[in-house]
């Protein structure tokens, strides 16, 4: 089935929507790019020192394909040989192997929540998390629960792209179907925005990203079974 009449927009920066945009065009969608969130590395002396002496951490905990890049940025992959890794979801895990890492543990589905459910830390053991400024801190307290000693850092910041009522005009020239978000913080740029598409049906990642798009009285189409840019894609065919 071809989906040319369909028009989905996708709120990710443009470096990481090359893979969903292709997805979509693959497909025959008509897809329209509207960024709401910019990414900056910070907080690199502070990373930094937390890894000079050797093994400092039982675990790491990566929770996004960010996390991962912008932890790299500062850190060598030697430097976290033998320090056991944990990922939420696969693209997470695709990252990792980017750059040679093996993972050590993955949860039964891709939320930080089961993944804070289901590891196998040891009480007492050292946990370090990389993470956003607008990360929560559920995962945290999974883990403190299991008595483990959690450390996080904030190592990239995520800031609202702001856009004008004629810019927007210029970028959405034509009726949307379908809006995508893939966290909360898109959900929250969209709403800055004042972005009103009363028609479009909108497509969660997941029930993280839901719960924010509910909470800001937006109504959820859709959350794909696997929370993939590949479940979502899915998603929007069953409605097209």
């Amino acid at each position: 089935m071809q989906y040319k009449n369909k028009t989905v927009l996708v709120t990710r920066s443009k470096e990481q929507s090359a893979d969903f945009i292709e997805l979509l065009q693959n497909n025959s969608f008509e897809v329209f790019l509207l960024p709401l969130i910019e990414f900056q590395s910070i907080n690199h002396s502070e990373l930094k020192s937390l890894f000079k002496s050797e093994l400092p951490f039982d675990w790491i905990i990566f929770t996004s394909h960010n996390a991962v890049n912008y932890f790299f940025k500062t850190i060598s992959p030697d430097t976290i040989k033998g320090i056991k890794i944990a990922v939420v979801g696969k693209k997470t895990a695709e990252s990792l192997s980017n750059f040679g890492m093996k993972i050590d543990f993955l949860p039964s589905d891709f939320t930080a929540e089961t993944l804070g459910n289901e590891i196998p830390v040891l009480p007492n053991e050292k946990v370090f998390i990389p993470q956003s400024a607008l990360s929560n801190n559920n995962l945290v307290e999974r883990l403190k629960n299991k008595k483990a000693l959690v450390e996080t850092l904030v190592i990239y910041d995520n800031q609202t792209v702001k856009y004008s009522k004629e810019e927007l005009d210029k970028i959405l020239n034509k009726p949307i179907d379908f809006i995508t978000f893939t966290s909360g913080s898109f959900v929250k740029a969209y709403i800055n925005n004042e972005i009103h598409l009363l028609n479009a049906k909108i497509i969660c990642i997941g029930p993280s990203t839901a719960k924010v798009a509910r909470e800001n009285n937006l109504e959820v189409a859709a959350i794909p079974n696997e929370f993939t840019i590949e479940g979502m894609v899915e998603e929007i065919k069953k409605l097209s």
